[in-house]
């Protein structure tokens, strides 16, 4: 109604609120910032024999780490979504939803709910009783929430599942970090090809990277929280040309980027990596550096002359000849523009969430 105040919004997140920014966090603070909700709770993902927590990153969030009172095989995810319901989560009108096994325990009559599907995570390497947990929270939130994806793989798999295309928001970038940017001084010998991103053994190509350090000459750089296994981490540790960052901060991120020469994404191409709408499809784009990626994670659907996406056999020969060459020339979005087209759908009224 005109003159009413915004709504109060809970993020059920799948990821803890960190100096790591995710889709969820740049909408967040958006979201705040732009006077698009009145008040934000992050629920941060629980953990079993971890203590509750609650702070606040900045004006207008709290971040609330729950109870998980009992192990999520034993109806922990439920106990706690309960829990939420009558304390956290009691003052809110909309709950967004990332993690669909915890978030699905978060809804009540009379609160909006909206799915937010980042990755397909039911065709995530997963033992079978946790795709089993996906699918049964992911069939309650389909009768129960207006669903938000991010890519287009993933509508249309929804569309097949459930009967009904959901809209696609993308994700986008912080365009005033890369407009600042100082590029970072960087060890090693060039050229300096570099990975910004999480690094899982389920989507990145550990013998690809490996054989791109050992044929370009140069040094690949990885920069991003590992979450590999041991035997991938040896690997890419032995390797002399590859640089293991680690983590770094969301605000050092453009200073990383701009400072390769070329910027890669050897991802593994398979159904998991199909649905995701990469960050670093976007942040790639406004780095103004050449881009070479295997033909996932949302490269596959760019048309740019400055992104070489190609298949694994050509990626090292695709990967020497864009050193010094051409750069993206498309603009991305803002996270700014994107938060306030994702506020159309989380915000909007949806008869049937009453």
């Amino acid at each position: 109604m005109p003159g009413s105040p915004p709504p109060a919004v809970a993020c059920v997140s799948l990821e803890p609120w960190d100096e790591v920014w995710r889709r969820n966090q740049h909408f967040a603070a958006q979201l705040v910032d732009q006077g698009l909700v009145s008040r934000l709770v992050f629920v941060e993902p629980p953990r079993l024999g971890e203590r509750p927590r609650r702070w606040s990153p900045r004006a207008g969030i709290d971040v609330v780490r729950p109870l998980l009172p009992a192990p999520k095989r034993l109806g922990g995810l439920r106990l706690a979504g309960a829990l939420l319901q009558t304390t956290d989560l009691r003052r809110v009108t909309v709950v967004w939803v990332n993690d669909a096994t915890l978030g699905r325990h978060c809804l009540r009559r009379g609160v909006r709910a909206v799915y937010d599907v980042t990755d397909d995570w039911r065709t995530f390497d997963n033992p079978a009783y946790i795709r089993r947990r996906i699918v049964m929270a992911e069939d309650a939130l389909a009768r129960r929430a207006t669903t938000i994806v991010c890519s287009e793989v993933l509508a249309q798999r929804w569309l097949e599942r459930y009967g009904s295309r959901p809209p696609v928001v993308q994700n986008a970038v912080d365009l005033t970090a890369f407009a600042d940017v100082v590029p970072r001084q960087l060890d090693g010998p060039g050229p300096h090809l570099g990975y910004v991103g999480t690094l899982h053994s389920q989507r990145i190509d550990v013998d690809l990277v490996l054989r791109l350090a050992r044929e370009i000459g140069g040094t690949v750089h990885l920069v991003g929280p590992a979450s590999l296994d041991d035997a991938s981490r040896q690997r890419l540790a032995g390797e002399p040309r590859v640089r293991l960052h680690g983590p770094v901060p969301a605000a050092e991120v453009p200073a990383w980027m701009t400072a390769m020469d070329v910027l890669v994404c050897p991802h593994l191409v398979n159904d998991f990596t199909l649905s995701l709408d990469a960050i670093k499809a976007h942040e790639y784009a406004a780095a103004g550096r050449p881009v070479v990626a295997t033909p996932t994670s949302g490269f596959q659907l760019l048309d740019d002359p400055g992104i070489a996406v190609v298949p694994p056999e050509r990626f090292v020969a695709a990967a020497r000849l864009a050193a010094g060459g051409r750069s993206p020339v498309n603009r991305p979005t803002g996270w700014a523009d994107r938060s306030r087209e994702f506020a159309q759908w989380l915000l909007a009224p949806e008869p049937s969430c009453a």
